[in-house]
């Protein structure tokens, strides 16, 4: 596993992961709309919204070994009030994205000597719903139903790694919605647990770690969910009474 494409990793998981597989020896090339500034690894400039764009990125590349795709976006906006432009974009960014690195880069992996690897960076929002981002929640778990899907067309492993809360610039660049009548308290609040749940959550390091892991796994299934406390949360949701976890997800937030 020595040739790897990242998409994203310029901040946050990205970029720590970046810094993890330098470390390692790996050949790294970031695709991203700003460069990766960890030393060594090539830089290709390219929006993942902009199809022309990442079918150039790629067609530059030779060799892939791996793809792992960990850009996103996430808006806070009641659905009445969303201005369209907003959540296409977000699907763009989120999921239609990494479709579009995936079909780019399977050529590339299916002739890999280790047989390829995608891991897609998917939420455990998108097990678990949140309140007023309701669009990041569906894109997500439309990229975890992706990759299982996929693992059953390829001899590529794919795998949706389901993140929860990470300390990272991720929450303070989330576009909030103001002046929305009746939802603004709600939103406010939601708007505010959601950052402080992200801010006490896990390190970028420690999330790039279980990447990693993934990466060098020979057998990894098309969903994990990172780290024990994500884990025992989105458990709780899926074990719950859907009234239930409702009115819990409800109470979190509100």
């Amino acid at each position: 596993m020595d040739n790897i494409i990242i998409v994203g990793g310029s901040n946050g998981i990205g970029l720590a992961l970046c810094q993890m597989l330098v470390n390692e020896g790996k050949t790294l090339v970031n695709i991203s709309r700003t460069p990766c500034r960890v030393a060594g690894v090539g830089n290709i400039t390219a929006d993942v919204c902009d199809a022309d764009a990442l079918e150039a990125a790629f067609g530059s590349i030779e060799q892939a070994d791996a793809l792992v795709y960990c850009a996103g976006m996430s808006m806070a906006a009641p659905v009445e009030y969303a201005d369209r432009a907003d959540y296409v974009k977000l699907f763009d960014t989120n999921t239609v994205g990494a479709i579009d690195c995936c079909r780019l880069a399977l050529p590339k992996l299916k002739s890999s000597a280790d047989g390829g690897r995608i891991v897609l960076l998917s939420s455990s929002g998108g097990i678990a719903p949140i309140p007023f981002d309701s669009f990041y929640t569906a894109s997500k778990a439309a990229l975890t139903a992706f990759s299982r899907a996929l693992c059953l067309e390829t001899d590529v492993k794919c795998t949706a790694a389901v993140i929860g809360g990470t300390r990272t610039q991720f929450s303070f660049k989330r576009k909030v919605y103001r002046n929305c009548g009746e939802y603004d308290k709600k939103l406010k609040n939601a708007a505010k647990t959601l950052i402080k749940t992200e801010q006490s959550g896990y390190e970028a390091t420690f999330v790039a770690k279980k990447l990693l892991k993934i990466l060098n796994s020979d057998d990894p299934p098309p969903v994990v969910t990172i780290g024990a406390k994500n884990k025992l949360q989105t458990l709780f949701y899926k074990l719950l009474p859907e009234r239930i976890a409702k009115a819990a997800v409800k109470k979190m937030y509100f």
